[in-house]
C-alpha cells in the first residue's frame, strides 16, 4: 500500500504538529489512521517521519516569559453571521454518495454575483472557514464553504475532516462546484475557488478536474495534483506561499515553470518570513501584514478574472 501526495502531505503535517507538541500522540495516531486506513502503514510512515518513539521532549520554559502580544484584528475584518449586508446558513444537498454539507454565504441584496468555492484546512469546516465565506459575501461573492467530512457525518459529527480519500474528495468537490454553478444568484461563467493548507492542495485538485473554475487562489497547498497536468488548468491562478513555509514553497519553481510552459495566466506571491497557515487569524502562525496583502490580492484577482 502507498499513500498518494495528498495523504502523504497530511500525515507529514500531523507529524510536524506532534513533534512540535501541538498534537497528542493519541490524536496523531487517530488522524493518521483516518488518512491511511491501515494500522501497519500508519506505523511505518510515522516511524519514517521520526514519530515512532516516545513523546517528544517538552520545550524548556524560559525563565523570563516574553510579553504576550496584543491581539491584532483581522485586516479584512471578521463578519458576523447576522451582518445585515449578507445572509449565511448551513445547506445540505444530494451528492453522488449521499448528502453533502456546506456553509453558504451571499450578499443579501438581490442580484447575481460571482461564486467561489472555499476549501478548508485539515481541521474541517470550522468557524474560521465559515468566517472566510462571510468575508467573501461581504465583498460581493456567493461563497460555498465545503465540508469534506460530509460522507462521515460532517465536521464534528464523526467524519474525518480531510475526507476518506482523494478520489471521494475530488468527486465531492465537483459536486460542490455544480451546486454553486446551479444557484440562481450566481453569475454564469463566473466561478472561482480558494483553499488553505490541505484545502490549497484540494484547490489544485479541483482546477485540474473542473473546466468551470475560471480563477483560483490556492494558499500554501501542494500543487502535486497539477504536476504533469498544467495543460488541464482552465483557471487563472494566483498561487500564494509563505516564505518560511519551505516544505510547500519549495514547489514554487516547478509550479511557475509548469504554468508558464502551458501558457496559463498566473501570478505567484511569496510572503517573506510568513509561515504555513499565515492567513488563519485563529492560529499561532497568523501574520497580519501578509494576510492583509494576500486578502486584497485575492479579491482583486477574482474580480478581474470573474468579471461579468
Amino acid at each position: 500500500m502507498r499513500l498518494d501526495h495528498h495523504q502523504r502531505y497530511l500525515v507529514e503535517e500531523f507529524a510536524a504538529d506532534y513533534l512540535a507538541r501541538r498534537m497528542s500522540r493519541r490524536d496523531l495516531l487517530r488522524r493518521a489512521l483516518q488518512v491511511t486506513g491501515s494500522v501497519p502503514l500508519t506505523a511505518s510512515v510515522l516511524f519514517a517521519l521520526g514519530c515512532g518513539g516516545s513523546e517528544p521532549e517538552a520545550t524548556p520554559t524560559p525563565t523570563t516569559a516574553p510579553p504576550t502580544p496584543a491581539p491584532t484584528a483581522t485586516p479584512a475584518g471578521r463578519v458576523a453571521e447576522d451582518d445585515p449586508a449578507i445572509t449565511a446558513e448551513t445547506v445540505r444537498f444530494p451528492g453522488l454518495a449521499g448528502e453533502l454539507i456546506a456553509y453558504r454565504a451571499r450578499p443579501r441584496a438581490d442580484g447575481v454575483y460571482p461564486g467561489v468555492v472555499v476549501i478548508h484546512e485539515n481541521r474541517g469546516l470550522v468557524d474560521h472557514i465559515k468566517d472566510v465565506a462571510r468575508r467573501y459575501a461581504k465583498e460581493g461573492f456567493v461563497a460555498v464553504a465545503v465540508d469534506l467530512a460530509s460522507r462521515g457525518g460532517g465536521t464534528g459529527g464523526g467524519g474525518s475532516p480531510t475526507g476518506r480519500n482523494t478520489e471521494e474528495n475530488r468527486a465531492d468537490l465537483l459536486a460542490y462546484t455544480a451546486y454553486l454553478k446551479g444557484l440562481p444568484f450566481v453569475r454564469a461563467g463566473a466561478l472561482g475557488a480558494t483553499g488553505f493548507c490541505f484545502g490549497g492542495g484540494m484547490t489544485w485538485e479541483l482546477v485540474v478536474n473542473s473546466p468551470d473554475i475560471r480563477a483560483a487562489a490556492p494558499y500554501y497547498g501542494t500543487a502535486a495534483s497539477a504536476f504533469g497536468r498544467f495543460a488541464d488548468v482552465r483557471a487563472a491562478m494566483l498561487v500564494v506561499y509563505g516564505g518560511a513555509d519551505t516544505r510547500i514553497t519549495s514547489e514554487r519553481q516547478q509550479v511557475e515553470d509548469g504554468l508558464r510552459a502551458a501558457g496559463k495566466t498566473y501570478e505567484i506571491k511569496v510572503y517573506d518570513g510568513a509561515g504555513h497557515a499565515f492567513f488563519n487569524d485563529t492560529g499561532g502562525a497568523y501574520d497580519a501584514a501578509a494576510a492583509a496583502d494576500a486578502w486584497q490580492a485575492t479579491l482583486a484577482w477574482l474580480r478581474r478574472h470573474l468579471a461579468g
